[in-house]
């Protein structure tokens, strides 16, 4: 079978960096990322490269390492057609190297050899931006995600015990490359809605800034997590002026709701992510945990776990449980204009799995669980949410009901 390939650059809606927005939000501590160098997030997956990406990496390298560059190269093909009845491509992966599968231009030490080479703006796009994730608001603000995914966001959100809170940049460029560039590169919508409804970007941030605010209580994180979730479940098109986070009178319903989600997976399932996660994993050593026999059982029996070497430890962990709360519910908590109810229930569910898993980490390391522990916890919790794209239906839920969403 033969193709041919013509190769014509996608354009860009805008050329990189010609519009600076009028303000961009992110979490506070996230104006302190910086990557660990350590190679992360640069093997174990497949990593796309869009067409343009792959023309300024080719054009950047010597003439006698250009060939190489080709070799190895799957091109994914598109749904869309040109008018000419020609297949567009989607993306390029570079075939990865060795068990791990990992980027061809990894360093031995974990940096990436063609930042240190030709610098920031030689990289993939996907390469400057992750772990952050750029979107742009109808009135043209932009908002900065930090996936805490990456052990590095967690490392910044335990750099204190103060609360944490938002930062607005006006006007939005801070003459730091990695940030600007990540700005310069967001396309994507983001809203929230309510059922069918959108909601008014104030109407947003003021129930996101109140939620931000809620986890800066003098309180265990669950309690303001379910006087949070409260406050959702309340939510209706035409009362979200009067958004209030009170805690519920009665907290058994969140607290069943709760229990149902740290209960909610396999102990297979949730081992198999613990062991994928492991290359993301530096706060603590990774290899006692995830090649110990007795993970898996700790992970199905997770109550006695829990009871020993977790909840004991509530007070230590609460400034950190707080802070990547209060990160999660802030910029942008929703993507796609999501449903602000839902999204707060999955926020519920990363949470619940983090605490079946630092239970785990716990009791095979025999030891209380510190906050460099629950880091690992809640880094493998948030992997394991963006790796299985779990649908609503098969997992309980508490805020958004049906009744709730017929109502609006």
């Amino acid at each position: 079978m033969k193709f041919s390939l013509n190769v014509v650059p996608p354009p860009r809606e805008q050329p990189v960096g010609s519009e600076v927005p009028s303000s961009v939000q992110l979490s506070e501590p996230m104006r302190r990322f910086q990557c660990n160098q350590k190679g992360c997030c640069c093997s174990g997956w497949d990593i796309p490269f869009r067409l343009e990406d792959f023309l300024r990496l080719h054009e950047r390298l010597p003439e006698e390492e250009r060939a190489g560059l080709t070799h190895g190269i799957r091109l994914v093909l598109g749904q869309e057609k040109t008018p000419e009845g020609e297949q567009i491509l989607h993306s390029l992966k570079l075939d990865g190297v060795g068990d791990d599968k990992a980027c061809r231009f990894l360093a031995g030490d974990g940096g990436c050899s063609v930042h240190r080479r030709f610098g920031l703006p030689a990289l993939p796009d996907l390469c400057v931006d992750f772990p952050a994730f750029g979107y742009r608001r109808s009135d043209g603000a932009v908002e900065l995600w930090f996936d805490p995914v990456c052990p590095e966001v967690l490392e910044q959100l335990d750099e204190s015990d103060a609360p944490l809170r938002l930062f607005r940049q006006e006007p939005g460029s801070f003459g730091d490359p990695g940030l600007d560039l990540r700005v310069a590169h967001t396309a994507d919508k983001i809203g929230g809605r309510i059922g069918k409804h959108p909601l008014e970007p104030a109407a947003l941030d003021a129930i996101r800034f109140a939620s931000v605010d809620a986890f800066a209580a003098d309180r265990a994180a669950w309690r303001s997590l379910a006087a949070v979730v409260h406050a959702y479940r309340r939510l209706r098109i035409g009362n979200e002026a009067a958004f209030e986070v009170v805690e519920p009178e009665d907290p058994q319903p969140f607290l069943k709701f709760l229990g149902d989600s740290i209960a909610a997976h396999g102990a297979d399932l949730l081992r198999a992510t613990i062991v994928r996660y492991r290359r993301f994993i530096w706060s603590v050593e990774p290899a006692p945990i995830v090649e110990s026999r007795s993970l898996i059982s700790h992970l199905q029996d997770w109550q006695p776990a829990f009871e020993k070497w977790l909840a004991p430890q509530e007070d230590a962990l609460r400034p950190l449980t707080a802070r990547w709360l209060a990160h999660r519910f802030g910029t942008p908590m929703v993507k796609g204009r999501g449903e602000l109810r839902e999204a707060a229930d999955s926020i519920t569910h990363v949470y619940a799995t983090s605490l079946r898993i630092a239970a785990a980490m716990g009791a095979v390391l025999q030891r209380p669980v510190d906050r460099d522990l629950y880091k690992a916890a809640l880094g493998a919790s948030e992997f394991f949410y963006r790796s299985l794209h779990l649908p609503r239906e098969a997992l309980p839920w508490f805020a958004a009901t049906p009744a709730a969403d017929a109502a609006t």
